[in-house]
């Protein structure tokens, strides 16, 4: 994570050649046997969260219908906007810029702030439409600071969900709902598999984007009590991904060090490539059909 916060502070690498994505020849729609409603679980990750940018973009160009959304913490973020009706190419666009600039999800080490800032162009995103009126069932998962409980925000303020996923301990201040006080909901689901068939999915394709322990060198107390937390969620993640129908992990740490956001968002088009095979096999024999070999 300090990695994460050094780079959000202008230290990213330029694009490279090497660090875009290069599209494969084109690609058919998979073949979704009737009835059944596809789930896509968006995990945290704080600034990885450009991943999943790049997942949805790559989704969108192959076809994949998605009928549910889940997120957690950045999958919150990046799922909400997706799922209540704005495509990937306007999502890439406004992670981009600075009005819902990812860097925000990971937070400061100068001390406790407000995620004000991301009501404003998330209000503006939505439009005033409640949760339940998107195109996609949606939910955020978060955590109920008092108790350590689970919550699914699927109902309402689209921007309150977000804003209780998103609320990083330490860094954010909890988002009252309800009575309750919430927080990152990455410390209780990462990654959402469980939420996106709650809401309805009976296919899901699980997107894990945490950081990974061994990634970054650990000194000083803060440092320290995130590795601890980035132990935890990652022990958490891969309990939870076990649970999906298809993973998609993408290699991210070595790209975006290297390559910054375009990194990142090459890196999750490249991960449903990588996938894809193993998704249409799955559809199809869900489907009860024989499959081929998926290229």
């Amino acid at each position: 994570m300090v990695a994460a916060v050094a780079l959000a502070q202008g230290a990213l690498a330029a694009p490279r050649e090497e660090c875009r994505f290069e599209p494969p020849a084109r690609v058919g729609a998979p073949v979704i046997p009737p009835g059944t409603r596809i789930g896509l679980a968006l995990g945290s990750g704080s600034m990885h969260g450009h991943a999943h940018v790049g997942v949805l973009l790559e989704l969108e160009a192959r076809g994949m219908r998605v009928d549910v959304v889940a997120g957690t913490s950045v999958g919150a973020l990046v799922g909400s906007l997706w799922a209540s009706g704005i495509d990937a190419a306007r999502i890439d666009s406004l992670a981009r810029g600075e009005s819902l600039d990812l860097s925000r999800i990971a937070g400061s080490w100068h001390g406790l702030f407000s995620s004000d800032p991301m009501r404003k162009p998330l209000e503006a995103a939505f439009g005033g439409r409640p949760i339940e009126s998107w195109p996609r069932r949606f939910g955020a998962v978060a955590t109920n600071l008092a108790d350590g409980s689970r919550r699914l925000l699927a109902r309402g303020d689209g921007v309150t969900a977000v804003q209780a996923s998103t609320a990083v301990p330490v860094l954010f201040t909890p988002i009252a709902v309800g009575g309750e006080r919430l927080v990152d909901g990455a410390l209780v689901e990462p990654v959402p598999v469980d939420a996106a068939r709650e809401l309805g999915a009976d296919f899901v394709i699980a997107v894990d984007v945490a950081y990974r322990p061994h990634e970054e060198s650990v000194s000083g107390v803060t440092a320290y009590a995130f590795q601890a937390m980035h132990i935890l969620v990652n022990s958490l993640a891969a309990s939870q991904a076990r649970a999906a129908d298809v993973l998609i992990r993408p290699d991210l740490h070595r790209r975006w060090m290297e390559c910054g956001q375009e990194g990142l968002v090459a890196a999750g088009r490249d991960a449903v490539a990588s996938a894809w095979p193993t998704l249409v096999r799955s559809l199809l024999t869900r489907a009860g059909r024989r499959a081929p070999g998926a290229d």
